[in-house]
């Protein structure tokens, strides 16, 4: 008997849904969070897988609903997960009329790669990870339910890469390639294949300024410190001469 996948999607994604809905009633998950909904940006954390018992898109579409904030940044650090879950939560944030900002602080992986391509402004923060690969999915059956099934898949890749293409503008079949290689990236390289617009360093890590710029303050301040040793040895000494000056006019008036 050939299997039914979308009945099956549907059946997983129902189940999933009862269980998620249970936990997040009594209490929001520290993996998933919104913080900030009504204020002037509101943000949004995504730390653990995409559906399953992860993030899932009915939540996430819930309460992305219920933020007024006009500017939402979504922090992700995830492996990915189902990608109809992941689609939905890229429209989800794609119809949102706040701007939003995607952030990769960690890893976005499989699902979670498409969920960050849903940003106004896709950052990398430094040595963040970005992973693509061709849909994934486990089957039963004969030969030619494991054909339908490739069939199936490959049509979710198509679109997948169709997804990255159309927010980066380059040709859809540079991402069916990387695909299909399962390409892992570094921040710098997300950058270079059009799949996050900056690389994000944290200020506390370095400076706007090059490393000659460095040492020529470096000398400068070098410099700077001589000179005024250099003054106040003067003054103590001019210092020192008024005063020798002074204590020879009063022997001088004894």
């Amino acid at each position: 008997m050939k299997p039914d996948i979308e009945s099956m999607i549907a059946d997983a994604d129902a189940l999933r849904s009862k269980l998620d809905t249970r936990q997040r009633a009594t209490t929001q998950a520290p993996w998933y969070a919104i913080t900030n909904a009504d204020g002037d940006k509101a943000n949004v954390r995504i730390y653990d897988e995409i559906g399953m018992w992860g993030v899932d898109a009915e939540t996430f579409a819930r309460d992305i609903e219920s933020i007024t904030a006009s500017e939402i940044e979504v922090a992700i650090n995830s492996p990915g997960g189902s990608v109809f879950q992941g689609l939905a939560i890229y429209n989800a944030l794609r119809t949102h009329p706040a701007r939003i900002i995607t952030r990769v602080d960690g890893l976005a992986a499989s699902a979670a790669s498409f969920i960050a391509q849903a940003g106004d402004d896709r950052i990398m923060v430094e040595s963040s990870q970005m992973m693509i690969h061709d849909a994934m999915a486990a089957t039963f059956g004969n030969a030619d339910d494991f054909r339908e099934v490739a069939d199936f898949l490959d049509r979710q890749s198509a679109n997948i890469a169709e997804l990255y293409a159309s927010r980066s503008g380059m040709p859809v079949e540079r991402y069916v390639e990387m695909m299909a290689a399962e390409t892992w990236m570094t921040a710098a390289e997300a950058v270079e294949e059009g799949l996050a617009d900056s690389v994000l360093v944290p200020a506390r890590q370095t400076s706007n300024i090059s490393p000659q710029a460095a040492l020529d303050l470096a000398a400068a301040s070098a410099a700077a410190q001589v000179d005024a040793a250099l003054v106040e040895s003067k003054q103590n000494g001019e210092r020192a001469a008024y005063l020798r000056t002074i204590e020879l006019r009063k022997r001088n008036l004894k």
